[in-house]
């Protein structure tokens, strides 16, 4: 299934506590289908910055579940 990129929200909730210093920088992106059903999904952000993924991309998820973005002809992941 095809997704639109509605938002990407960094995750600054930690509860009581600070992040781990060797934890990564985590996003919440929330996902909008063909419905217009909307879906809210965690990724590390450095994954969606290696994949350059941004609000308004089309996206799909992965063999590993991760997310993917929808590339056309003249993309590529470099």
């Amino acid at each position: 299934m095809i997704y639109t990129v509605k938002r990407i929200d960094e995750d600054l909730d930690f509860g009581c506590e600070e992040r781990a210093k060797d934890a990564p920088v985590m996003a919440f992106v929330t996902l909008v289908d063909s419905s217009e059903e909307e879906i809210c999904v965690k990724f590390e952000d450095a994954m969606l910055y290696e994949r350059s993924i941004n609000e308004g991309d089309k996206v799909y998820f992965d063999e590993e579940h991760n997310l993917a973005k929808v590339l056309d002809k003249n993309e590529s992941y470099n």
